[in-house]
This record gives structure tokens, C-alpha cells and sequence, in this order.
């Protein structure tokens, strides 16, 4: 039986474009629960699926592939603690912050953003977040929000220390996060999908979009528009931000992070430096005054040029990033790298970078070079992926999502 019932199928229900994962991908998701529902073949299992709505979602919970851990590009979760400082209207016990996680998956998004704004110093009376999914099994994983070692990647896990307890089962959450996040089952597309709700001050939506053809990408964001308050701030993926671009948004000054704000500013909010947190440890901006000519240069006393310390540098094209100005942070990653030599993390900035300026041959060339010089850089490979997928090449896509889940089983942090 032709998969063209079985593709429309999961397009109508959850937006899928099945070329975003690969047919191979599809035909085997169908021989797993033909074989588990013990039907004879896909027209007997295709009659089956009309009439189950649990087999429905036992079918997609086979073809989607939940790729998530705790503080996943965390400019995002850095920029979202901002609030407090720029819009401190905003947050009140009398009108708390309202926040949307969709998709949730097994929830390390929505205790991301708990933890951030609890380690910012928003009481929890004054924020609640709203986590959707369309799987039940991760709902159920992140409703028990107990966690294995790949939930916990990168080197700023201090965190875990402050809201993890330690278990036979794995890291259990605290209970002052857990209930900050209320879960539900449903999808962006779902006719009832938050009827009766309130608009959102900031909606998570990453990742997600890249698995929609055009068309359908559109109407996903055109419902997320109508869910999100005036002058609230939507997250996406770092490949999905040309998308928003032909909405009625604007990006944010902090271009990492992803960030876009409904509607045009009606005047420009003042960028304050963040917050020393324990999942952002950025370095402060450097001391010494800077060259016009060259952000990651400075003068000696006789007025001679004199490089900063790598540290600096790259702190220096991080903060360039975060005010917009995306050409001097990449001059001043080819400055660096000039300097001081290749770099995996040089080279990874200098992605997300090109990648934030939708220059995605060299954001994908960089990511390429920052995996040459470390195999196992999983935020080069996540980036890489992501911006493939936008680029058409979904087996090269794939790939690096399998290479990434296999490094982070096999390099625990």
C-alpha cells in the first residue's frame, strides 16, 4: 500500500512533512506498530488507525524523535531572565508572567525556564508556564521529572546541584519547580488548542517548524501570533528565524537567543548586560578601551596594538552578537582566530553567528570546522542539523541527530 494515506495522515494531525524525517524513517515506524497491533498488513493496519485514536498517537510517537536537555542554547533561557529588568511591569503577583512551552517533550524546556527565572529572582507567584505536548509518554516522563545523565549537556551544570536530588532512579526535580509548570496534551494544531486562555507574554516554540513544509510553517506561526500578547516574546529554533522574518515581528537585540517580539517597538528598550547566572557564565566585556578600528584589539601605553586574552576576545564577539551587530562579532572571530589559532568554540560563535544573519552556507561551513576540531562539539552538531534541514538535506540532518544523541550516551557530563 502506497505511504501517501499514512503521510497525509500525520500532516493533517500534527503538521508533519514526512520529508523532514525521510520516508525510511516512516516505513519503519509502520512495520513496528503493524507488527505490535498484529495485523497482516498496511491496508489491515490503515483500517485499524481510522478507528483508534490511541493507535493514532501510538503511530506518532514512533515517527517523532524527542531531542532535548536541560538549558539547550541557553542565550535563549539568558534572554528570557532579562524580563524583570526591561519590562518590569510585566511581573507582579497581580498579573504574572505568562509563558507557553510547545513542544514540551518530556519537559527539560519548561523546568529550563522555571529554574531560570527562580535563579533571576522572580518569586514563583509571579510567573506560570503553561508546557504542551502532543505525546503522552513524554508527558508522563516529564510529569515524573526524574532524569537520566543526556538530559544534563554542556559544562554549566551547576544548576543541577541547586534543584536536582540524586536517586536509584536518576535526578529527581524539586518540587519548587515542578510546580511552576502545568503539562497538557494537545498540538499547535488542535481546533481547542488553549480555549479560554489568556494571551502569552513569551511563547517557546524551537524546533518545530523545520518539521512543517512552507505552507503549513505559516499557519503554525500565524496560531502563535494569535497566542501571544502585545509585545510579547516568541523563541524559535536558530534555523527558523528567517521564517519570522516574513511575519509581523521583530527581532529582538539579542540575536543568539532567537528572539522575536509581536509587532514593531514603539521605541527601542535599553540593553542591560545580564545577570551573573550559574547556566551563563559569560565574561564580562573587557576593561581596556577598545580599538575603533577592531572591537578585540586594544592599545599598551606607547600606543601600540596588543591582542586581548582569548577569553576576552570571544566575550567581546559574544556581546557584539547580543547588541545585533553581527558583522563586527564576525570580524572579531576572524580576529581571534588570526590571533590565536583555530578553535572549535571561535568557530562554533562564528556559526550561530552567520547563522543568526541567515548566511547559511558559512554558518554551515563553520559548524563543520568546530566539528573537525571537536568530534564531539554537540552544540555545533545540533546547529548543523537544524540548519540542514532548511537546506533540503534531511539524510545529512538525520545523521548528525543520531551522532549527537550517540556522543552525548557515550560522553555523560
Amino acid at each position: 500500500m502506497p505511504l501517501a494515506k499514512f503521510e497525509s495522515m500525520l500532516k493533517r494531525t500534527m503538521g508533519l512533512d514526512i520529508q523532514s524525517i525521510g520516508r525510511p524513517m516512516l516505513e519503519r515506524a509502520l512495520q513496528e506498530r503493524q507488527g505490535s497491533c498484529g495485523v497482516a498488513d498496511l491496508d489491515a493496519y490503515w483500517l485499524l488507525l481510522q478507528m483508534s485514536e490511541p493507535e493514532q498517537l501510538q503511530l506518532i510517537e514512533s515517527v517523532i524523535v524527542p531531542e532535548t536537555w536541560f538549558f539547550r542554547n541557553r542565550e535563549a533561557f539568558q534572554e528570557m531572565a532579562q524580563l524583570q529588568q526591561r519590562w518590569p511591569r510585566l511581573i507582579s503577583a497581580s498579573q504574572p508572567l505568562r509563558i507557553l512551552s510547545l513542544p514540551c517533550s518530556t519537559g527539560e524546556e519548561p523546568y529550563s525556564i522555571a529554574m531560570a527565572l527562580l535563579d533571576a529572582g522572580v518569586p514563583p507567584s509571579h510567573f506560570q508556564i503553561d508546557a504542551i505536548d502532543i505525546s503522552p509518554q513524554s508527558l508522563h516522563v516529564a510529569r515524573q521529572a526524574v532524569y537520566g545523565k543526556n538530559s544534563f549537556r554542556g559544562d554549566y551544570l551547576s544548576f543541577r546541584d541547586r534543584y536536582f536530588a540524586l536517586n536509584e532512579q536518576g535526578y529527581a526535580l524539586s518540587e519548587t519547580v515542578r510546580q511552576q509548570v502545568r503539562f497538557a496534551q494537545s498540538n499547535l494544531f488542535a481546533a481547542d488548542l488553549l480555549a479560554g486562555q489568556a494571551p502569552y507574554d513569551i511563547i517557546f516554540c524551537r524546533n518545530l517548524l523545520i518539521y512543517f513544509d512552507r505552507t503549513t510553517q505559516h499557519q503554525a506561526v500565524t496560531i502563535l501570533l494569535r497566542r501571544l500578547a502585545p509585545e510579547g516574546l516568541v523563541f524559535v529554533g536558530p534555523a527558523e528565524s528567517a521564517l519570522m522574518m516574513l511575519h509581523e515581528l521583530t527581532p529582538i537585540k539579542a540575536p543568539m537567543a532567537f528572539a522575536f517580539r509581536q509587532g514593531a517597538p514603539k521605541q527601542e528598550i535599553a540593553r542591560t548586560l545580564p545577570p551573573t547566572v550559574a547556566y551563563v557564565p559569560l565574561a564580562p566585556a573587557p576593561r581596556t578601551t577598545t580599538a575603533r578600528s577592531n572591537p578585540a584589539m586594544t592599545r599598551t601605553a606607547n600606543g601600540n596594538p596588543a591582542m586581548l586574552p582569548p577569553q576576552a576576545s570571544l566575550a567581546t564577539a559574544q556581546l557584539l552578537a547580543d547588541q545585533g551587530k553581527l558583522s563586527e562579532a564576525a570580524a572579531v572571530c576572524e580576529q581571534f582566530i588570526r590571533q590565536h589559532g583555530a578553535s572549535a568554540a571561535a568557530y562554533y560563535l562564528t556559526g550561530v553567528i552567520h547563522d543568526a544573519a541567515d548566511r547559511k552556507q558559512a554558518a554551515a561551513e563553520c559548524y563543520r570546522k568546530a566539528l573537525y576540531l571537536e568530534p564531539n562539539h554537540a552544540d555545533a552538531m545540533t546547529h548543523l542539523a537544524a540548519l540542514l534541514q532548511t537546506m533540503g538535506d534531511y539524510t545529512g540532518a538525520k545523521l548528525l541527530q543520531q551522532r549527537a544523541r550517540r556522543s552525548a550516551e557515550n560522553n555523560p557530563s
